[in-house]
């Protein structure tokens, strides 16, 4: 789900080539999600191989491991791990969700409708561990470095950020701000361009860049209170929030009360929602299990990535029409 805290962030719009040479941490499973809601046939369904297999995520991460190669984006791939308790609640409602576009996809396909179908096939996305496990192999290939996080992978991206391991972390989810992450990227795409939810129309959507600092400078708080914002607003460990406040309300809630968190949450009755205390989700953002990882390019291996998607019916002209022009030599890591 992520935050939505869009209206009140400070951003600026950046070029492509201004990130070129530069490491990039990946919110992995951010990304191969958006693969599997994007990328399928007419129906709506995933793309498949001949033997029942999902591959729309390795079509998705094909083409863009290419994007980063021949635009020199050092990207680090960073998986998620073991989620934290609070994040149940927010997967039972994704589960609810998927259970109610289910129903409706199979009535659209009764009915004949597949714009209507296509819609609602976008939320049965599924990513399995067998799926995960090509797509790391897929990645590796490539040379890029994964990074397996112990819990949330936005909080590891951020720590190699924050340490100086990359430039910046990318997801199109704001919580890496709230987990202190210096700089984060948003909609670092091949077309530049998204779909609308719910819809097959698609918008210009040129890449973001937010400076934590600069963010929090704009809005006059500090990161704790910036966090207290987010979970007003509602996050992954506390869905929804608190009914009827939005980013601006919340801000102006904080500004006002200053350090004063506690009078926040009993005035707006935050028990009437959730079972555990607000202080709960605080210290998630605060206190997130990361490790110290070291990142290593590796030479691309155009041959494992050959024999990975032909084990799923690639067509080799395209994985090799896709391939050129990626030159086979060691990244530069060693001196940027």
């Amino acid at each position: 789900m992520g935050v939505a805290l869009k209206d009140i962030l400070e951003y600026d719009f950046i070029e492509l080539s201004s990130i070129s040479n530069k490491k990039i941490a990946i919110d992995s499973f951010n990304m191969i999600y958006q693969f599997l809601a994007s990328i399928r046939q007419a129906d709506g369904t995933s793309l498949t191989d001949s033997k029942g297999n999902v591959t729309s995520h390795l079509k998705g991460l094909f083409n863009r491991c290419v994007y980063f190669k021949k635009n020199n984006i050092k990207a680090v791939f960073v998986f998620d791990g073991e989620a934290p308790k609070l994040k149940e609640a927010e997967r039972a409602i994704r589960a609810k969700k998927k259970e109610d576009a289910k129903i409706k996809y199979q009535a659209a396909i009764d009915n004949d409708d597949l714009v209507e179908a296509k819609k609602h096939a976008q939320a049965l996305n599924k990513l399995t561990p067998v799926m995960v496990k090509d797509s790391i192999a897929l990645i590796e290939a490539f040379g890029f470095p994964v990074v397996q996080a112990p819990s949330e992978g936005e909080a590891q991206a951020g720590r190699l950020c924050n340490e100086g391991k990359v430039f910046a972390a990318c997801s199109q989810d704001f919580d890496s701000l709230l987990f202190g992450t210096k700089f984060l990227i948003r909609n670092l795409s091949i077309s530049n361009k998204r779909k609308i939810p719910g819809s097959s129309i698609y918008r210009d959507v040129p890449i973001e860049f937010y400076d934590l600092d600069k963010v929090l400078d704009k809005l006059q708080i500090t990161l704790d209170e910036l966090i207290i914002v987010a979970i007003l607003c509602g996050t992954d460990f506390n869905p929804g929030g608190i009914k009827g406040i939005g980013p601006k309300k919340a801000l102006k809630m904080v500004r006002e009360y200053k350090d004063r968190w506690d009078e926040i949450f009993k005035l707006l009755k935050w028990h009437d929602y959730f079972e555990h205390k607000w202080t709960e989700v605080f210290d998630i953002f605060k206190h997130m299990k990361t490790e110290d990882v070291d990142v290593e390019f590796k030479t691309i291996n155009k041959d494992s990535i050959r024999e990975i998607l032909q084990a799923h019916d690639f067509e080799l002209m395209m994985i090799d029409r896709s391939l050129n022009g990626i030159k086979n030599v060691r990244t530069l890591d060693s001196f940027f």
